[in-house]
């Protein structure tokens, strides 16, 4: 049977791996296309996107932005996150035009991805993760408290550096809880379907037992019924045979007394003539 005539496809390779089973197509995604990998991918994503933030976190003058012409970076010490607010719509743009992210697609939507392109069936879509949001909900919770940001430059951009480790940490906590979702939705949707696919095989197996034997049981009628009328043909064939000869002895025995007739009646006629 060639490739194409098999009717379960990779979602991942394309048209040319298909399988023959369900469990092989299994085996297939479980060796080739583990969770794991997108594990990593999940990290290096995080990773990247934590790139472009700790730049901007150990820039001083970010997080001592003024709020006021002039930059008097004294009068706004006391709050070093003021210009990491301002600045939160802007470093989501220029996330958004560095690393554009895109969600994952459904399991259902796998399948129509182009089986023409090797860069498409090696499809794995970024996971979108709202850093910046993050970013700054670490850093207001770090600017208020009382014995927190309040020192010098270096503690904030130190305490700035340790918001960017947590929001990459949460983003990455948050990508694989996503992944292990998916892969577990996946594995369900799989287990079910080989589920549905075994009670199947079953049915049909059981179906095609009973028909096998519904089969075997006329097949012997049949056999048996030919040779009773093969017997019954040999019987009529003797008794036509018997039949024959019976006829033929009657005819004979028709010929003899019509003989014995024929002398009876002259000796009667000559022993009348001896009489007279």
């Amino acid at each position: 049977m060639a490739s194409l005539d098999l009717p379960y496809r990779c979602p991942r390779c394309g048209e040319h791996k298909r399988f023959r089973s369900l469990s092989s197509l299994r085996a297939h995604l479980e060796y080739n296309h583990t969770y794991e990998t997108l594990y990593v991918l999940s990290k290096s994503n995080s990773v990247c996107d934590a790139a472009a933030l700790l730049p901007l976190v150990a820039d001083g003058d970010l997080l001592l932005a003024p709020s006021v012409p002039g930059g008097n970076r004294s009068n706004n010490i006391n709050d070093p996150f003021d210009g990491l607010q301002l600045r939160s719509s802007a470093f989501r743009d220029f996330k958004e035009r560095r690393f554009p992210c895109r969600e994952l697609p459904c399991p259902d939507n796998l399948g129509g991805l182009s089986t023409t392109s090797n860069a498409a069936a090696r499809y794995i879509p970024n996971v979108e993760f709202p850093l910046g949001e993050i970013f700054v909900k670490k850093a207001m919770s770090a600017a208020g408290d009382p014995h927190g940001s309040h020192g010098n430059q270096s503690t904030a951009v130190a305490v700035a550096a340790n918001v960017a480790a947590s929001a990459v940490e949460a983003a990455y906590e948050e990508g694989l809880a996503r992944l292990k979702a998916r892969a577990f939705e996946r594995l369900e949707l799989d287990e079910r379907l080989e589920k549905l696919s075994e009670e199947v095989e079953q049915k049909i197996a059981a179906r095609v037992g009973r028909l096998q034997a519904e089969l075997e049981r006329k097949s012997g009628e049949l056999e048996r019924a030919k040779h009773e009328s093969e017997r019954l043909g040999q019987e009529k064939q003797d008794l036509e045979d018997k039949a024959s000869e019976l006829s033929r002895q009657v005819d004979v025995s028709v010929e003899m007394l019509a003989n014995l007739k024929q002398d009876l009646v002259s000796k009667e006629e000559e022993l009348t003539h001896k009489q007279q």
